[in-house]
């Protein structure tokens, strides 16, 4: 009798601790895409995207120790500024399901920027804005282009109240 009820507490506990399958997204099914691609493009898009290089930057041999502090020399490495416009919301930023920052954002009026940090740029990084609950992506196709990604923040209660800048040249400080 004691044996039944042991066997049976183990069935009842394995059957518990099993996890159901995955349906199959149908639209993941039928392309080639990425799950987060798809997701995506089902998703309002809260920002703009430009390529500058045209801007003052800092010299070469002073970009190249900045790249080194952040050992961000490699290829499959890019660093991701907040500048203006941040005002103490949290924002958690993600690479392919990993955090790699959740903290709050302050803009230094002195300087213009607020919070800088390596990324992978042969992943997708997202960046959600708890405040605005609005979450913005960073796309592999520029980021692999460019070392310096620049998010700006305006106008919430515009459609598109962040302003993505990709460059090849790292701003001073003002």
């Amino acid at each position: 009798m004691k044996y039944s009820k042991l066997i049976f507490i183990t069935c009842v506990l394995g059957m518990v601790s099993c996890k159901t399958a995955k349906k199959k997204n149908i639209d993941t099914a039928t392309t080639n895409e990425k799950p987060e691609l798809i997701k995506k493009e089902k998703e309002a898009i809260f920002y703009t995207e430009q390529i500058r290089n045209d801007f003052r930057a800092v010299s070469a041999s002073t970009q190249q120790k900045f790249l080194e502090m952040y050992d961000a020399t490699a290829k499959e490495y890019s660093i991701l500024f907040f500048t203006q416009g941040f005002t103490g919301e949290e924002m958690v930023v993600k690479n392919n399901n990993s955090t790699l920052y959740k903290g709050m954002v302050f803009t230094e009026k002195s300087t213009g920027l607020a919070k800088n940090m390596r990324i992978v740029n042969t992943e997708i990084t997202s960046i959600y804005d708890k405040a605005t609950q609005k979450t913005i992506y960073i796309n592999t196709d520029k980021a692999t282009k460019h070392k310096f990604i620049y998010v700006m923040k305006g106008d919430i209660n515009t459609e598109k109240p962040y302003k993505i800048t990709f460059s090849n040249k790292l701003r001073p400080e003002k």
